[in-house]
């Protein structure tokens, strides 16, 4: 968060919010949030918090590609752990983000490193690679319990969600085609996130973050709802 510096009266959008902490944490700073995701269960279980808390977050059921019109002029557009992986055209995608920002407000992106999910650990200084890094848009299904609608939780047969793993280089360069600006990337080591490894596991990027603003420039386009 601190790469965001004062969101103190922010209007701050957090993009597959989840069950909601991350977006407690930035009303906690005194930013104006939303917080936006496609399950069900979890926007009611981050609306309890909410009420909970007493922190006031609008937290809303919604598709990150089809929000509603009112979520413009923001200030920051926030992206977590998890959240990328939901993008199917980054292309679209990044459009979208940058018709949404104010002139001069930014996108955030923090997340696990995508070789994180290409390598295995096999014992120590032992390493195999699972998957193509490189397979950029290849979908791959996986199953997520918290992103299925009440009744379809606890099935013998749940459906499955298609997840993309998106390397920083394509997600840079959606942002700039799109009108950003790049002005922070940074790649983590967190020695956990590859257990096993010894002291080789802080020689790998675990994480990384990305921030890029809308240039002051582009105020005068028309902008989405609007």
């Amino acid at each position: 968060m601190a790469a965001a510096g004062d969101v103190t009266g922010r209007r701050v959008l957090q993009l597959a919010c989840s069950c909601g902490d991350e977006a407690l944490s930035w009303a906690q700073l005194s930013a104006s949030v939303t917080g936006v995701d496609l399950s069900e269960v979890a926007i009611e279980l981050a609306c309890t918090k909410s009420v909970e808390a007493g922190i006031p977050v609008d937290f809303r059921r919604a598709d990150m590609f089809d929000l509603p019109a009112d979520l413009v002029d923001l200030d920051l557009i926030y992206l977590s752990w998890g959240a990328i992986c939901w993008v199917r055209d980054l292309s679209v995608w990044a459009t979208m983000v940058a018709d949404r920002l104010r002139p001069g407000g930014s996108i955030l992106i923090a997340d696990h490193h995508p070789i994180w999910e290409v390598l295995t650990v096999t014992g120590p200084n032992g390493l195999t690679v699972s998957t193509d890094y490189f397979g950029r848009n290849t979908p791959r299904s996986t199953i997520d319990n918290v992103k299925l609608p009440t009744g379809a939780r606890d099935t013998p047969e749940p459906p499955a969600f298609t997840v993309f793993v998106w390397p920083p280089s394509d997600i840079i360069t959606a942002l700039l085609a799109a009108g950003l600006r790049l002005t922070h990337f940074t790649e983590f080591p967190i020695a956990d996130m590859y257990g096993g490894l010894s002291v080789a596991a802080s020689h790998l990027p675990a994480t990384y973050l990305i921030r890029a603003p809308r240039d002051v420039s582009r105020g005068t386009e028309p902008r989405v709802g609007k």
